[in-house]
């Protein structure tokens, strides 16, 4: 039995998903006062940049061009 890999748009579809749950704790750490709103907005810049290196490495073309 061979497994076959998981599609581009199944990979990037996991992306966002950890995406998005990494920004919902980032932002419930802030709104709870366990992150500064310095440190937070840090980390989701973090996470975009992230995400859009991910992007590219699969091939996803950038909307900006």
């Amino acid at each position: 039995m061979t497994l076959k890999a998981p599609s581009t748009t199944a990979q990037f579809r996991l992306l966002l998903q950890r995406y998005a749950h990494r920004v919902s704790i980032t932002c419930a750490l802030e709104t709870g006062g366990k992150l500064a709103p310095e440190v937070a907005f840090a980390q989701l810049e973090t996470l975009w940049q992230a995400l859009e290196q991910e992007a590219k490495a699969l091939g996803i073309p950038d909307e900006d061009g």
